[in-house]
């Protein structure tokens, strides 16, 4: 009799809730593998979006590491068609801020400071590396590295002046006088005199600093023991142009204009490894 009733065959309603009840679970099943599929199509476009993005710093940083690396090579004459910049219409604002350093915010070779020296008060020049007259952003540069302090003497001559210069050292500096072959050490602080009417006994003295015969001198960080510097340095030349003035008497009297010059940096920025601080090391020096 169970197996009768076993054998028995549905009738037509419960044949009807069974394919309702199968409809049904395909229903969910079609909605799930959906969502699934959804889901996975979310996480694929997320991944090309991050990568997208990688790649895009990637090549902006390229791009910055490329146009800081970029030194253009002014060669400024002493002539008269050359615009020199005077120093008192260049502002430079010291940074203490984290920054990122191009190639357009360092100094270039070539660039040329005019100084005029006011007769009754010093002119004060400052090579810094975040301050002064002359910044560099060098990691192998103090600031106030050094100072060149110019007075005007003799200023009751009425045909020539003549000129004091003391140079005042925070970093190490190599100098080298006009007609030296050679360049020395500097001490902690040196003075000479420019002058063709007077005489100082024991100190040096030239009659002028011209362009063919300037006062060299350069800035780094470490001298090694053949008087050289280890990594890089800043190469400097000072020199001076006579101009004719007008005195108070109503002649014209002989003074000097000065002007430095940023011959060289050797052997240059390595702009991809600056620091947080807007500062810039040197180029790795081969063998060093």
């Amino acid at each position: 009799m169970i197996l009768a009733e076993v054998m028995k065959p549905y009738s037509t309603e419960q044949i009807r809730m069974l394919e309702e009840r199968m409809n049904a679970y395909e229903t969910w099943v079609f909605v799930l593998v959906l969502i699934v599929a959804v889901l996975v199509l979310v996480a694929v476009m997320q991944r090309l979006t991050i990568a997208k993005l990688k790649s895009l710093e990637l090549f902006k940083s390229k791009s910055t590491s490329k146009d800081g690396n970029i030194v253009s090579n002014q060669n400024l004459t002493f002539a008269s068609e050359i615009s020199v910049p005077d120093i008192h219409t260049i502002t430079q604002t010291p940074i203490h801020s984290a920054m990122t350093v191009q190639g357009k915010d360092l100094p270039d070779p070539g660039m040329v400071f005019k100084y005029i020296v006011p007769l009754n008060k010093n002119k004060i020049i400052t090579i810094g590396q975040r301050e002064g007259n002359v910044i560099t952003r060098s990691t192998d540069v103090l600031d106030h590295h050094l100072t060149v302090d110019i007075e005007a003497l003799d200023v009751s001559n009425l045909e020539i002046l003549s000129y004091s210069l003391e140079f005042r050292r925070e970093g190490k500096v190599l100098i080298q006088f006009p007609g030296s072959k050679d360049f020395h050490e500097m001490g902690v602080k040196e003075k000479f005199y420019i002058s063709k009417a007077l005489t100082f006994e024991g100190e040096s003295c030239f009659e002028t600093l011209d362009t063919n015969h300037p006062l060299r001198f350069r800035i780094g960080s470490r001298i090694g023991m053949d008087g050289k510097f280890k990594t890089g340095y800043f190469e400097f030349h000072l020199f001076t142009k006579d101009v004719f003035e007008k005195t108070d008497s109503g002649n014209k009297r002989i003074e000097k204009n000065f002007y430095l010059k940023l011959v060289k940096i050797f052997p240059g920025y390595d702009t991809a490894g600056q620091t947080k601080e807007g500062l810039v090391p040197m180029l790795g020096r081969f063998g060093v």
